[in-house]
């Protein structure tokens, strides 16, 4: 509610935007830099194919997954609520030669804005900014359309714990606890499959090979 109440107020649309420029284009330089080709390998294999599947890439940043998407002929739309990696990532769209569908607003509005569903929806490191963990599942469930996959890699609670202000340890471990979230706290480890059994899914798959990154890749019932 508090996330909510909090996008009432800063609209994208009327030129707020979470992401200064300066910060935008230094973490650009970094994730392009970055593209794991290897996941997008993977997922392509998983779904038998990315040429003409329509995937969505739901916080989509700078755009480099977007650009890799669509390299691999895929139809691509990128949603974010970032002007300034919107622009980005529509000129890297431009010097690729690809092309991409832009769509800026709130990742959790993002069923109305686009009001369509995608054959993939692709999410990484990004969803501790949904309103609420519950919310922003059903988001994504809601965008996949019967089929279709979602990917979601999530940094979770221990994420740079060490790191975190008394503050937001306290955010983290409330959100943990209670499920209330104020701020863009990590969901605890096991919080996305767990929310995602509540739905009709064909398959699952759940990696946690890594200690401080949750990755779920997901198929929805027809």
């Amino acid at each position: 509610m508090v996330n909510y109440l909090h996008a009432r107020l800063h609209r994208p649309e009327k030129g707020w935007d979470p992401v200064p420029a300066e910060y935008a284009q230094q973490y650009a330089e970094r994730a392009w830099s970055a593209v794991d080709e290897a996941l997008i390998t993977e997922l392509a294999e998983r779904m038998g194919g990315l040429e003409g599947k329509q995937v969505l890439d739901l916080g989509g940043g700078p755009g480099q997954y977007s650009v890799a998407f669509a390299r691999r002929g895929a139809i691509v739309t990128w949603h974010d609520v970032s002007r300034n990696y919107m622009r980005i990532a529509q000129q890297k769209t431009k010097e690729a030669g690809v092309e991409v569908t832009f769509s800026l607003g709130y990742m959790d509005e993002a069923p109305r804005l686009l009001r369509k569903q995608f054959d993939l929806v692709f999410n990484r490191v990004c969803f501790n900014y949904g309103w609420s963990d519950p919310a922003f599942i059903s988001v994504i469930y809601m965008l996949t359309r019967p089929l279709g996959y979602a990917y979601i890699e999530a940094n979770n609670a221990r994420f740079e714990w060490h790191r975190l202000s008394a503050s937001a340890r306290f955010r983290t471990w409330l959100n943990a606890v209670t499920g209330i979230k104020i701020g863009h706290p990590h969901p605890p480890r096991g919080r996305i499959p767990a929310l995602l059994l509540k739905y009709l899914l064909r398959q699952m798959v759940v990696d946690y090979r890594d200690t401080f990154v949750d990755r779920i890749f997901f198929q929805k019932a027809g």
